[in-house]
């Protein structure tokens, strides 16, 4: 993560630090920035600051992107903590209850951040870093007023802590800042660290009359308290205003002490002065050893792998459903297409077979009515019969045509025809007693009612007496002896006939 984060800042109350690092085979720094913070921007306007930042940046060609924050040391409380536990799982909780317990401000306001120092055989030894939660929203407001985006926030010291000697004790003085900050390293763990704020006469740098009193009072209380390493080397981190104090933090701590110089890591072409802590915060280390009060470790979700199982198979299983809902609605929509075409299509045939059954009712009531067939001729011999047999008459008309001819549907979906002919006579006869016995031989026979149209009264043209009768009679074949006609009744008879016998 280190090696992915090239920028990092330190705002103070007065200045403004910043460095860039080139990383590859030997980090190089890029460029930095030492700026004292405008006069006419106040101390706590966040806004303000970071366009001075941002400003600042720009005229380096520092540019934007993720950087890691840098605290004072004098802002952060730090604790060695020896948490009972196998689980590091656990350790957020237990880091956060431990550490609450001294806080001197209400737990609310305070960010809490640990890293893990050693594993021991009956826990875990870890260095716990509270800070107000004031200093974290500061910080965020001046990234966001500079353009930056806030990757990491660690103290000040855990930067040049890096810097001392990775294998012999080294007590590291940092007077790049605002104050001074001392550090006891051992095996590149920070045992023990001390920050105090200096408010130099005019602003400036702190002078040496300044720092020795408070580094021999700082030393000593770290002998008093724990003391368990004796004489480390001391190391100073500073401009070269701090070269002519060597000799006096020397004689006031007892300590072999020198000036830092450099780095065997980092390549430097550019003015490093009151950056070291920066460049080391960007050097790479392992995760566990890091403190990021940007975003602290939190105590694992164990229940997350259950419930990220179970919307992975809710999610699934929606998926699932809407691939079915949609595969089904596809169906569904060509279902109701193939059944809006059935529709129509039944629509048309159903209107196609309506006019179907009606042509061919049609043509059987046709052909019903077509199946009539009188027979005529059979009709003109019963008519004229008597009158051959007997002689003295004469036939001068003989016609004939259907009447009520109805075509009914019966129950059995036949049509039936049950017409009537009507058959008009006229002739003429020699006698009375001539044209009487014709129509009594015709009133005689069941099959016809007969109806006289004509005066028994001479008038003829060829024989005296004329005579005029019409016949009523069902379509059958009157055949020489019987019929299938319905015979009528006697009554009947002889209203149709009118009594002209």
């Amino acid at each position: 993560m280190a090696r992915k984060i090239q920028l990092a800042v330190d705002v103070g109350h007065r200045a403004l630090r910043a460095a860039k690092i080139r990383p590859g085979r030997r980090t190089s720094l890029a460029a930095t920035v030492f700026e004292a913070i405008p006069d006419s921007v106040a101390s706590d306007d966040a806004a303000a600051i970071g366009a001075a930042l941002g400003a600042a940046m720009g005229r380096a060609g520092l540019g934007v992107g993720p950087a890691v924050f840098a605290l004072d040391r004098s802002m952060t409380s730090f604790k060695r903590l020896e948490l009972p536990t196998d689980d590091p799982d656990e350790l957020p909780e237990m880091v956060q209850i431990a550490v609450e317990r001294e806080l001197p401000i209400d737990a609310e306001d305070a960010v809490i951040d640990f890293s893990i120092i050693e594993r021991t055989a009956d826990g875990f030894v870890v260095e716990a870093v509270a800070v107000p939660r004031r200093e974290i929203e500061r910080i965020h407001a001046i990234a966001d007023a500079a353009g930056l985006k806030v990757a990491r926030i660690a103290p000040r010291c855990h930067g040049a802590m890096r810097l001392a000697d990775p294998v012999d004790p080294t007590l590291f003085l940092d007077v790049t800042g605002e104050g001074l900050e001392l550090g006891l390293v051992e095996h590149g763990i920070l045992k023990w660290s001390r920050g105090v704020a200096l408010d130099a006469v005019g602003g400036g740098p702190p002078t040496a009359d300044e720092l020795v009193p408070e580094i021999r009072r700082s030393w000593l209380s770290y002998r008093v308290s724990a003391g368990d390493i004796e004489s480390p080397m001391l190391l100073v981190l500073g401009g070269e205003q701090i070269a002519d104090s060597i000799g006096r933090i020397s004689e006031a701590t007892g300590l072999t002490t020198q000036r830092f110089i450099g780095d065997r890591r980092v390549q430097t072409n550019v003015d490093m002065r009151g950056v070291w802590p920066l460049v080391g915060l960007l050097l790479p280390t392992a995760t566990d050893r890091q403190v990021d009060l940007a975003a602290p470790r939190r105590t694992p979700d164990r229940a997350a792998k259950f419930r990220q199982k179970t919307l992975g198979i809710a999610g699934l299983a929606l998926v699932v459903a809407g691939i079915g809902w949609t595969i089904g609605q596809s169906q569904l929509d060509a279902i109701r297409s193939e059944s809006a075409d059935l529709l129509s299509k039944a629509r048309v045939g159903k209107d196609e077979h309506l006019r179907f059954k009606r042509d061919v009712l049609r043509a059987d009531h046709l052909d019903a009515w077509a199946s009539v067939r009188p027979a005529w001729l059979e009709h003109l011999l019963v008519v004229a019969a008597p009158g051959i047999e007997r002689g003295g008459t004469v036939l001068d008309e003989f016609g004939g045509f259907l009447e009520d001819e109805r075509v009914a549907f019966t129950s059995e979906k036949k049509f039936v025809v049950d017409p009537n002919v009507r058959i008009i006579v006229e002739g003429e006869s020699q006698s009375r007693d001539a044209a009487a016995e014709v129509r009594g031989v015709l009133v005689a026979d069941d099959r016809y009612v007969l109806r006289t149209t004509g005066a028994d009264a001479e008038g003829g043209r060829r024989l005296p007496y004329p005579f005029g009768f019409s016949m009523r009679t069902k379509v059958v074949d009157p055949g020489p002896v019987e019929s299938e006609s319905e015979p009528m009744s006697d009554a009947e008879s002889d209203v149709e006939s009118g009594g002209g016998a």
